[in-house]
């Protein structure tokens, strides 16, 4: 995935939740998109949900006026990911 489109979905998940769509409504949940065996697919998939999920995730917690704890959480749970590896 280039970084164009990791920016374009994360767009598109902040656009659904302008929307008023729900974070269960994340299209890479539909059955046809996700993948069956092939595991080089199931990385690009990943990839894919979570750049959707995180732009729909970030506009939430804009709306609610939590964006700087959301981002707080973000990095602390990275850090604990580098720390564990």
């Amino acid at each position: 995935m280039t970084i164009e489109e990791l920016i374009d979905l994360q767009e598109a998940g902040s656009r659904a939740r302008v929307l008023g769509l729900k974070a269960h409504e994340n299209p890479y949940l539909a059955t046809h998109r996700m993948p069956t065996g092939d595991t080089s697919a199931l990385g690009d998939w990943l990839a894919r949900h979570d750049a959707w999920k995180f732009g729909w995730e970030a506009e939430d917690a804009s709306r609610e006026g939590r964006i700087v704890t959301y981002f707080k959480e973000l990095v602390s749970i990275a850090k604990r990911g580098a720390l564990d590896a």
